[in-house]
């Protein structure tokens, strides 16, 4: 597996979480176009630049750049 990385431009919040789109390909496959995850309360929205998913240790991990 690899890093995905998303810029801001990608990301959109909504109901304090952030929307983090999938593609076509996993919408035609799965029925699934995006998956949400909660906004941190430490950090504000418009200061985000990037979104990494890190898979490790058979886990996902999300780290925000700032």
């Amino acid at each position: 597996m690899a890093t995905v990385s998303y810029p801001k431009q990608a990301l959109k919040l909504k109901d304090n979480k952030i929307r983090v789109p999938l593609g076509n390909t996993c919408k035609r496959w799965f029925g699934l176009d995006s998956f949400l995850i909660p906004m941190p309360s430490n950090l504000e929205f418009s200061s985000l630049k990037e979104l990494r998913i890190l898979p490790r240790n058979r886990f996902f991990y999300w780290e925000a750049c700032l």
